[in-house]
Parts: structure tokens; C-alpha cells; sequence
């Protein structure tokens, strides 16, 4: 089952709320959605960004070469 990072991005926020460690939430949503739904090195990455009190459930912005190339901009 194909599941959105923003729903598994969600549902690790909701675990590490209420306590649960990076392991139990990445075992909780593979139960519930599969097991490549998260694995538990990405869950650790997020719950050590909520940690320092980032709860935002966005990439950050990186720099580098743009997706798509703007023929308006040439």
C-alpha cells in the first residue's frame, strides 16, 4: 500500500506526543500500513527534528539545481 510521507509524517508526530520511541512508532505504522511504510532510521530522523522543537512536517528548502527549467526565465 502506497502511503503519503505526510501521512506517515503525521502519524510519527502523533506517537512522539505521546511518548513513544522512534522504534515502537516505525513498527506501529508498518502494522498499519505496510511494511515499507517508514523504516525505523527514517523515524528516528524525525523524532530527533520534533525533538529540538521542529514540529513542522515539511522538507526544508535545499539548494541546487532547480526541477524544472523556466523557458520564460532564458
Amino acid at each position: 500500500m502506497d502511503v503519503s510521507k505526510a501521512l506517515v509524517r503525521g502519524c510519527l508526530l502523533y506517537d512522539f506526543k505521546v511518548g513513544l520511541s522512534a522504534a515502537a512508532s516505525s513498527c506501529r505504522i508498518c502494522q498499519a500500513f505496510g511494511d515499507s511504510a517508514v523504516n525505523e532510521r527514517t523515524a528516528k530522523h524525525w523524532f530527533q527534528k520534533f525533538n529540538s522543537e521542529d514540529l513542522s512536517l515539511c522538507d526544508k528548502a535545499r539548494t541546487g539545481r532547480p526541477q524544472a527549467l523556466d523557458d520564460e526565465a532564458l
